[in-house]
């Protein structure tokens, strides 16, 4: 038995070296025993075809026993093994570790000295380790610190990794990772955070994570699962689960949002599928929903935008009405991409209910098309089309605010007096929307005014022109969304130098 203390190490290696590789070591009746020794040691850089390793160093508290069966190290605390950087070269995709450090304490090393397979067949890892990177970078995440906590067990050939990692954001994973030589890596990595906290923690963690999108309410599941082998592309499965997520999205608040996200990326294919996704309700200015979503969508993972998008259900109702888009699939590298919004039953009363002038009253119910071209951030409608359903229903509009909208003529005197109280028949119109937010409609009323020609039948045409982007700002300043929203809105006009007027 060596005593405590520092021993000389030379002397072990040697030792260790003769029965690891000298056949008949194992055949000899012998044990060894180290109580604790401890050895510090600067190691040369590591550089392979695509990582480098630099500034190594090893510190090690351990004790030995060996016989002649096997050699066991335990590692006790103040173990550990620290790396200046690790850098893997791989282009676009580059990937900086800075201060690295493995804590080996309570690690055992078992080598098995009477079997015939390889060494690393024969050499067992098992106990707690901790892995801290005080700094990783990389081209999709936030640079910050990381940290592992778990369970190393198996034969060095084939190694497995289980415990939790941690970002400095607060980013909570379950991890478990296996290794096997030669073969294969594969893992599984979970999650589960409520989705205020997962919020905040993903945008700090994620370079691309949308800056202008919060969650505040519900709960986020994920889990994805990969398989790497040599001389093949990543096979990855992951899903994403939504219970009950609200918060704001630029200028939008969205509530309630449930359902599920599957995606998998397999032989270069990207394929994404919405499940049972329901929100609540979508509100910019005027509240859109429950909306229903079930698609399906395949792109390459080169191109992960220029897919097929296969919608089976998109529903939402809208003003006491619905909006629908057929099953059918679009081709996104296409632009722009066709999108035949369908609207079933929209209520006139509740339109200019919510339509911010006062005194605006109709009854009745619309159907028609608006066909959305969608190219980038930008959406047009070119020929669009409304109509009321029979036996159509009545307009009162405020003459004051008709005078305001249409000017001033004999001919616009009469129609401002006709819609006083005008008993329509026929509403038909045709809708216009170009990129810069500017609605046109032009509306042909057919139908009656007690007050007007003495109720005798009365045609009207009528040319409108809304800006979109500024009805939504008044809505939204109105605080017919949320604080959030109204703020958003407040700070960007500030912003800009305009004045925020509800």
């Amino acid at each position: 038995m060596i005593p405590r203390g520092r021993f000389p190490w030379r002397s072990l290696i040697i030792l260790l070296a003769c029965l690891l590789w000298v056949p008949s070591a194992s055949a000899l009746d012998w044990s060894f025993l180290l109580q604790q020794g401890r050895m510090g040691v600067a190691l040369p850089d590591i550089e392979t075809a695509d990582w480098r390793v630099t500034g190594i160093r090893a510190e090690v508290v351990n004790s030995v026993e060996a016989d002649n069966q096997a050699v066991i190290v335990r590692f006790k605390p103040g173990s550990r093994l620290t790396a200046a950087t690790l850098a893997q070269n791989a282009g676009d995709s580059s990937v900086f570790l800075n201060n690295v450090q493995l804590d080996l304490t309570d690690v055992t090393v078992t080598i098995n000295l009477g079997g015939a397979e390889a060494l690393v067949d024969r050499t067992a890892v098992a106990g707690q380790v901790t892995i801290e990177i005080e700094d990783l970078q990389h081209p999709s995440l936030k640079p910050q610190g990381w940290r592992f906590d778990g369970r190393v067990s198996g034969a060095v050939s084939d190694l497995s990794l289980e415990g939790q990692l941690r970002s400095d954001s607060g980013l909570l994973a379950e991890v478990v990772l296996r290794n096997r030589t030669g073969e294969f890596m594969a893992g599984r990595v979970a999650m589960a955070m409520a989705a205020e906290q997962a919020g905040t923690a993903i945008a700090d963690t994620l370079a691309q994570w949308p800056p202008l999108l919060t969650l505040n309410h519900g709960q986020l599941e994920a889990a994805a699962s990969f398989r790497q082998e040599p001389d093949a592309p990543l096979a990855l499965d992951a899903r994403l689960n939504l219970a009950g997520v609200s918060g704001v999205f630029d200028r939008t608040a969205f509530s309630d949002m449930s359902g599920r996200l599957l995606f998998s990326l397999e032989d270069e294919s990207l394929a994404a599928r919405l499940r049972d996704i329901t929100i609540a309700q979508i509100n910019s200015g005027i509240g859109i929903g429950p909306v229903r979503l079930l698609a399906d969508y395949r792109a390459p993972a080169a191109e992960p935008l220029t897919g097929q998008l296969e919608i089976q259900q998109a529903t939402a109702e809208f003003l006491n009405g619905r909006l629908r888009v057929a099953p059918q699939s679009f081709d996104l590298a296409n632009h722009p991409v066709n999108v035949p919004l369908d609207v079933y039953e929209l209520s006139l009363e509740r339109l200019l209910e919510v339509y911010p002038a006062e005194g605006f009253e109709g009854t009745g119910r619309l159907n028609g098309r608006i066909p959305l071209m969608i190219s980038g951030t930008s959406v047009e409608v070119e020929q669009g089309t409304m109509a009321a359903i029979v036996p159509g229903g009545r307009l009162r509009l405020p003459g004051e605010r008709l005078q305001a909208m249409l000017g001033g003529s004999q001919a616009v005197d009469l129609v401002v007096q006709a819609l006083q109280n005008f008993h329509y028949s026929v509403l038909d119109s045709t809708i216009d929307y170009d990129k810069n937010g500017k609605l046109m409609l032009g509306l042909r009323l057919e139908g009656q005014s007690p007050g007007v020609r003495g109720g005798q039948p009365v045609v009207l045409n009528i040319n409108l022109e809304e800006d979109i982007p500024a009805l939504l700002t008044s809505l939204q300043l109105s605080g017919r969304v949320n604080e959030a929203v109204t703020e958003r809105v407040r700070e960007r006009l500030q912003q800009s130098g305009q004045e925020a007027k509800p």
